[in-house]
Order: C-alpha cells, then structure tokens, then sequence
C-alpha cells in the first residue's frame, strides 16, 4: 500500500468490520489503521473520534459476545481485536502515527538505531567518549570538567530535538494540507520527514545515555 512516494493511500471510507447480519468480517491485509477507523490519512486526527470509534468497536468484539459462537467466528473476533489495537496503539501516539504515515507513502524507515547521522557523528563521539569516562569514576577537577562537557551536548542534543519536533510541525502541516485538496503530499515534505524521523531514536538514546552518566557517576 501506498508505495509510490508522496503517494500515501487517501482512504475516505471505513472499513466495514460487521456484515449486514452482524458477522465480523476478515480485515484485509491492504486496510490500513485509518482505513480501520473511517480517518483521513493525516499526521494530525480527531483523537476524542478515535477514541470514541476504538471503544465502539471493542465493545462488539467483546469475547462474552462470542462465547457460544462457532470457533470460526471466535477466531476472527480474535484476530479483529489484535488489530483494532495495534491500530488504536499506533495512531494515539502523534510519533507512532508520523512514521506509520511515512512508511505508508514511501516504505519502512531503516533501523535508525545502527547508524547515526552523519552530520553529527563527532559531537556523538565526544559526547559518549565524555560519558564512558564519567562512568569510570574520575574525580576532582576532571569529574567536573567531564560533567560540563556532557551538559553542553545534552544542551546540544536537547535543541535538535527542539527543532525536529518544530519540523515535524511544519512537515505535517503540508502534508495534511495535501491530504485536504486530494493532491500528493509533496515529495520534498516527505523526505524530510523520513530524514528526521530516522534520527529521531539515535538522539533519544543518546540523551538517555548522557542523562544516566551523569545520575550513574560518584
């Protein structure tokens, strides 16, 4: 779904979960989470009609209701249930929500964990060389000076992810713009997108492991 980039699936129309005489109906592999849920493809939603839908759904594929149902019918009241959640799971979260977006319109983001980015790689470098030290104890006036240097890349770190988070804003701004006017999202948009959202667990981790240093060391 949705492979061609700045092309992501428009759906407009819920999925209709029940049949006419009540059944629950297999959810196609091809139904995307808003799909599931009737909401247009957008990095912003209605999260009180998401909510709302989520417990209406939940509430019909309650396993009381199924109890004396053929085992046929229990399994699909199953398997509808793990995907109403990991649907509501994903779209809940306005992160969750942005990368399940990008990888709708344009494939799954690489392991961001493994590599990081480029243009940062020696302030990561110093910042975790800063930190391995810390952890080793030194004391005196280097403890201090370690300490200093690690508060100056976590101001560092804490600003980029400022501004990606304000980034996001304005990339998701454009995009929902698209969605609204039935054109593409533009293809420049959701580059940027995926170029920040692939950062975005390399700098959290790295500020989480500059934060532990500092509360870890004597």
């Amino acid at each position: 779904m949705g492979e061609r980039m700045g092309q992501p699936v428009m759906e407009r129309r819920e999925f209709a979960l029940f049949g006419e005489g009540g059944e629950i109906r297999r959810i196609p592999p091809e139904v995307s989470h808003f799909g599931l849920f009737g909401l247009p493809p957008k990095v912003s939603l209605d999260e009180r009609a998401l909510e709302a839908k989520y417990y209406a759904l939940s509430r019909r594929l309650h396993p009381d209701f199924f109890m004396a149902a053929p085992v046929g019918e229990r399994i699909r009241s199953l398997e509808a249930s793990a995907r109403l959640n990991e649907a509501y799971k994903t779209l809940k979260s306005p992160v969750r929500r942005a990368v399940y977006l990008v990888e709708l319109a344009s494939g799954r983001l690489a392991e961001n964990d493994a590599r990081p980015p480029a243009g940062l790689l020696e302030q990561i470098l110093e910042a975790q060389e800063a930190a391995a030290e810390l952890r080793c104890g030194c004391g005196g006036e280097e403890a201090g000076e370690l300490r200093g240097r690690i508060g100056a890349a976590r101001e560092c770190f804490e600003a980029l992810r400022s501004g990606q988070r304000k980034a996001l804003e304005d990339l998701g701004a454009q995009w929902d713009r698209a969605v609204d006017e039935g054109r593409p999202v533009p293809p420049e948009a959701l580059q940027k997108m995926r170029s920040i959202l692939s950062q975005r667990n390399y700098i959290e981790n790295i500020l989480r492991s500059l934060r532990e240093a500092l509360e870890a060391a004597p």
